[in-house]
Formats: structure tokens, sequence, C-alpha cells
């Protein structure tokens, strides 16, 4: 008896600590079969000072952005280390937001840089628009990667940007880097 209880002990130990995979709709994962990369963030075990525990949607820790954090918790990888790089057109950003009132700084970055000439190749951003404010809202973005932009020694860097200082909570952030369909 003892055994089972340790047995059954160990399993749900072991399964709550797998990070669980959200649904494919609400990752933003691909529903094509074109995904190269997919990587889902959601803060539970991120600790920095760009996180808070007061409003998470799906756990206790979301990110948080305001007049004291200007730079959001997000990607950065180098191109060269990115899975089958040379084929990615485009890269898609989920997650969910939760904003008391929308203002034109609230935006998400892309660039690329090359650290080798410590240049940006290529800069863009674009705004962060919940449906809703007051409450979790899903937010879709997506950004058209440029083949020659696809340098394995240049960075990628994905990341909310507070320009504006508004106050602004994200939670299940995913990112997407997709290659054209076959």
């Amino acid at each position: 008896m003892r055994f089972f209880y340790l047995l059954s002990f160990s399993v749900l130990a072991f399964t709550s600590c797998v990070k669980k995979k959200a649904p494919a709709e609400q990752a933003g994962q691909s529903d094509h079969g074109n995904t190269v990369l997919f990587e889902f963030i959601d803060f539970e075990s991120v600790s920095d000072g760009r996180v808070d525990s007061t409003k998470g949607v799906a756990g206790k820790i979301c990110g948080k952005l305001n007049d004291q954090i200007e730079y959001g918790y997000g990607f950065e990888r180098q191109i060269g280390k990115l899975s089958s790089y040379k084929s990615i057109e485009e890269v898609n950003i989920n997650f969910n937001c939760f904003m008391d009132k929308k203002t034109d700084g609230d935006v998400f970055v892309f660039s690329v840089e090359d650290t080798t000439a410590k240049k940006s190749i290529y800069w863009e951003a674009k705004g962060i628009t919940p449906e809703k404010t007051g409450t979790w809202s899903p937010i879709n973005i997506n950004f058209k990667i440029n083949k020659e932009h696809l340098n394995p020694a240049y960075i990628i860097k994905l990341y909310p940007w507070n320009k504006g200082k508004n106050t602004y909570y994200y939670d299940d952030l995913s990112f997407s880097f997709e290659q054209a369909k076959k």
C-alpha cells in the first residue's frame, strides 16, 4: 500500500512540474505545419524585475511593463542557431494582454542586429492594441522576414517596448517562426 501511495505521489509530482503546452489556437501555433521553431513562455519560471504576480492570466506570474520598465521580456537568439533559419519567412507573436488604457506607445519590436559591426540592420515596431481594456485580450502580431536579414551571425530580437510609459501586463507569450508553404 505504501508503494502505491509513493508511486502515485511521484507521478503527480512529475506531471505537475512538466511545462504544459498551450492549445494551438491559444498559443498561436501554426495550423499549416510550416512551423520551424515554436517557443512558449508562461512566465511561471521567469524570475526577474519584468514579471508580476498580481494579474497572471493562466497562472500566478505574468510580464509587466510600466513607467519603470520600458522593455519587456521577449526573444533573442543568433539567427544561425534557429532551426532551418534559411527557410524562415515570418514570425508570429501571440500573447494575452491586460491594459487599463491604450496608448500609441505600446509596441512590439522586431529587430535584426549585426553584432560584428555593432549596428542595427533592421527595425520594425507594431502597435499592441487589445480589443478591450480592463480585461485580458488576445494579441496577434506578425512580422515578415526579409531573406537578406537571415545572416547566421546576426541576432534577432523580439520584445514589447513601452515607450508610452503605460502600465500593462502580458502573459502566455509565444513565438512561431514559419517557413514558406510547400
